[in-house]
């Protein structure tokens, strides 16, 4: 009888443990359509306890990390007045990742897949500064709750060891050119069996999720690999691993991953309609499909026409149906947008000539064009004349730069918190690898207010020359104080200003 107990308790140890390792399904299953569609939405709720505030609803700061052209959106909510927030998660993506920023309690990322409960009691934060990543004073329930716990711990474990192995995995691959191919493969492999060997002595406490942890840094490593392969051929055995890597969760690594892949294959491609095709004739869906939500970013700027192309490409549901959304809210804020540039005056020809006159736009910007110039040095006295008593901040911008389109909300927060100061903000983009639609659709988009200038890229570069050789690159901020004096290094992001150091930067 004993032995037969014994038995039992042996078999039921058994079939816990493999129950509890069963792999879920990968992103590019072609079971994985199916799944999605039969499954509730997933969902995160937030809790927040022993708050000392008379006042208890909390900011919550969501980045949600997604496919297509936009690889996180960041969504602000906050809890009701008992600290309780429930989100439902609309996309309905495998394993999402969130970097979660919870008033001044909590920073961290967590994975929602079916639903979590993140709890945080206020009384037993040791941290005047909050939880980072996993400590005292939150807990996770729900689900997804045993992932996450583990998930985080692995972040926090020999972490300074973790993050210095990913820099040199990055450096290595910026600086692949500079080795013989065997010798960067062997460098890399060597980091990667380092960080193996930290993952493994890590999941000898957490055997059950060995796959998650393995798989996340393969999908790291594999990702960066694919970078330093750009416009370039991979080797066939190292392309072949790549390929058969298949991430679990739609997380910084794993989109990363598909995201550099897809950029590897088409890096050479000019026209959408090539990388379909290259897309396709290389892999079977839904990895083709999972690829192709990449080149949203490349065709976005004319997305009336290259989206309904990629759309009519993807057969895979849900990839489908991210494109037809994406595709759908463009399309609603290209209405906008018309409707405000619509709504334009014209500007008359004025006496001091900074470029042809186009039209002034509700939001109190005022757009010129500049397409020759007889004198450079006539235009920035024009520019100073114009504006006579104000300091100016120039700055220069193109359509296509992500760091530019980054810092244009902060220089509008700044403008308008400190409307009553004498700075006039011009804002003058290239119009090389763009047109006037774009770079008027992008100023109606984020309402800038301002002078707006679009100059010829010739121009501009010769206007940098004169402003002391100011940054080759964009964005590029120059300042010409009150009193006319240029300051070229004055402003290196808009982010680090307020209204102290935007005085200071200007002169004021």
């Amino acid at each position: 009888m004993k032995k037969f107990i014994t038995l039992l308790i042996f078999l039921a140890a058994f079939l816990t443990i493999n129950a509890q390792t069963v792999l879920p399904l990968a992103i590019e299953d072609p079971k994985m359509d199916a799944y999605l569609q039969n499954r509730h939405p997933a969902m995160l709720t937030l809790q927040i306890k022993n708050t000392t505030e008379t006042v208890k609803k909390v900011d919550v700061q969501c980045t949600f990390v997604t496919f297509g052209s936009n690889f996180q959106i960041t969504k602000n909510y906050s809890t009701d007045t008992t600290g309780f927030l429930n989100i439902i998660l609309t996309q309905n993506l495998p394993y999402q990742q969130i970097f979660l920023a919870v008033g001044n309690y909590l920073h961290t990322a967590v994975y929602v897949n079916t639903n979590l409960k993140v709890t945080i009691d206020v009384s037993k934060i040791k941290n005047k500064d909050g939880v980072y990543i996993f400590d005292d004073g939150m807990h996770f329930s729900g689900s997804d709750s045993e992932l996450n716990t583990v998930m985080d711990k692995h972040i926090l474990w020999q972490q300074d060891l973790q993050n210095k192995l990913s820099n040199k995995l990055n450096q290595l691959c910026i600086t692949r050119r500079n080795y013989p191919s065997n010798v960067f493969l062997g460098k890399a492999d060597s980091i990667y069996k380092s960080l193996i060997q930290i993952d493994n002595k890590f999941t000898r406490q957490y055997p059950n999720y060995a796959w998650a942890i393995n798989n996340e840094t393969a999908s790291e490593f594999y990702g960066q690999l694919c970078t330093s392969y750009w416009g370039d051929t991979m080797p066939k055995d190292l392309l072949t691993k790549v390929n058969n890597h298949k991430p679990y969760f739609t997380s910084n690594d794993g989109v990363l991953f598909y995201n550099y892949l897809s950029s590897y294959n088409t890096v050479k491609v000019r026209r959408i309609t090539n990388d379909v095709k290259r897309i396709d004739s290389i892999y079977s869906r839904p990895k083709a499909d999972i690829l192709k939500t990449f080149l949203l970013a490349k065709g976005k700027d004319s997305f009336a026409f290259t989206y309904p192309e990629i759309l009519s490409s993807i057969k895979t549901k849900w990839c489908n149906k991210l494109v037809s959304n994406e595709l759908d809210d463009l399309t609603t804020k290209q209405k906008k947008i018309d409707s405000l540039l619509a709504s334009g005056s014209h500007l008359k020809k004025q006496a001091v000539f900074i470029g042809t006159p186009i039209e002034h736009l509700p939001f109190d910007a005022n757009l010129y064009e500049v397409d020759s110039l007889k004198n450079v040095n006539d235009f920035i006295r024009n520019l100073k004349t114009k504006f006579r008593n104000k300091a100016l901040i120039i700055d220069f911008w193109a359509t296509w730069c992500v760091p530019c389109l980054h810092e244009m909300p902060y220089s509008k927060k700044l403008h308008v918190a400190n409307k009553d100061l004498p700075i006039e903000y011009v804002y003058i983009c290239t119009n090389s690898s763009s047109n006037i639609k774009l770079w008027k659709n992008k100023i109606a988009e984020l309402k800038l207010p301002g002078t707006h200038i679009f100059i010829d890229k010739k121009i501009v570069e010769e206007l940098k020359s004169k402003f002391d050789d100011a940054g080759s690159g964009f964005p590029t901020y120059v300042v010409i104080d009150a009193k006319g004096k240029l300051h070229p290094n004055a402003i290196q992001q808009m982010q680090s200003l307020n209204r102290k150091t935007l005085k200071l930067a200007v002169g004021l």
